[in-house]
């Protein structure tokens, strides 16, 4: 049977503690159907209709409590049955359900597998605890439009605590901040004014997709930087066109302004372990009689992708870009020349 209130996973805890409020010898009115229960209006009154399929006689009188809402409950008769539905507050906080999601983020050691779709259905059901205030229509479930998703190991955020609560406020809220943060690439620590939209987890920390609205721009900044952050009253409108993923999927790492294609060959030892994962969206491998492959991709970040191939030695060639092929040749010669004098 499909009944006319539908709030997918805790439709049921909502009905029982409707029925509880109704059920108390002043009812309940509108409002206290939406505050208790976090719901609209017209979610109220659909509710009433599932109830009403369900057989719970619901009358409404304006001769109680304020004597000028209307109080709706349930028909003295019929309370009299019930047994006590009085539940225990259970619903998450958003800082609650961040933690709990931020462990299920990490599940790239699940993907292909059985286990990633009952993560997955956990995490929709997790994302239902959360205030209705943070869903975004654009962006799927609650705490979607908070996370991105990439692989990782833990790194300590203990004493960022405050920091976080600040960040997540914003992220639920679509509040202004002015963070104070440290940029290690340019040795200086600047003030902004940003748009938070995204928290990332990658290899061990926490990053953030902000907008810069003075210069109309997304950048990405590791939260470990953020040295100060203040919730501004004003409120920003979501870009519609952001798409995390998509910039995601297109980096190497965490780089998405330099947009490079190299073909790299692999030897016969490294061949099997570059062919277990992807790299980018459109790589493709060529597979040679002596066991070695070639690796062709299109990625951003030059300087990432050139730290990658430098970490297998010997056993990767840059074939092409020149450039990316000569800046390897620098850094080779440049660690050799470490080697060379006598210790």
């Amino acid at each position: 049977m499909s009944y006319s209130f539908s709030m997918h996973g805790p439709n049921i805890v909502k009905i029982i503690k409707a029925i509880d409020l109704m059920a108390r010898p002043e009812g309940a009115t509108i409002e206290d159907l939406k505050k208790a229960l976090d719901i609209s209006r017209r979610s109220v009154f659909r509710l009433f209709d599932t109830l009403a399929e369900l057989n719970f006689p619901i009358d409404d009188d304006r001769n109680v409590g304020d004597g000028h809402a209307k109080h709706y409950m349930l028909a003295d008769s019929y309370v009299s049955k019930l047994p006590n539905l009085s539940l225990p507050n259970v619903s998450l906080t958003p800082r609650e359900s961040f933690l709990l999601y931020f462990l299920l983020q990490r599940d790239s050691v699940f993907t292909d597998s059985s286990v990633e779709s009952d993560i997955t259905a956990l995490k929709d059901k997790l994302s239902w605890l959360l205030p209705s205030s943070t869903q975004r229509a654009s962006t799927g479930s609650r705490l979607d439009s908070f996370f991105a998703t990439s692989p990782s190991a833990m790194k300590s955020y203990a004493g960022k605590e405050p920091l976080m609560d600040i960040l997540l406020d914003a992220l639920e809220q679509l509040h202004e901040c002015q963070i104070v943060y440290r940029s290690l690439s340019h040795a200086t620590t600047k003030t902004y004014v940003v748009h938070p939209l995204k928290l990332l987890e990658h290899k061990g920390g926490l990053y953030l997709f902000i907008r810069i609205p003075k210069h109309d721009v997304i950048r990405l900044i590791a939260v470990d930087r953020v040295q100060s952050a203040k919730l501004l009253p004003s409120t920003f409108i979501y870009p519609s066109e952001f798409d995390p993923d998509a910039l995601l999927e297109s980096a190497f790492d965490l780089t998405f302004d330099d947009p490079i294609t190299a073909v790299i060959r692999f030897s016969p030892k490294d061949a099997p372990y570059v062919q277990e994962r992807r790299y980018s969206a459109d790589q493709s491998i060529v597979s040679h009689p002596d066991g070695s492959i070639t690796l062709t991709l299109t990625t951003s970040g030059s300087a990432d992708l050139l730290r990658w191939l430098l970490s297998f030695g010997s056993g990767a060639e840059i074939l092409s870009p020149p450039a990316l092929r000569s800046l390897a040749r620098t850094e080779l010669e440049s660690a050799l020349s470490h080697y060379e004098a006598t210790l």
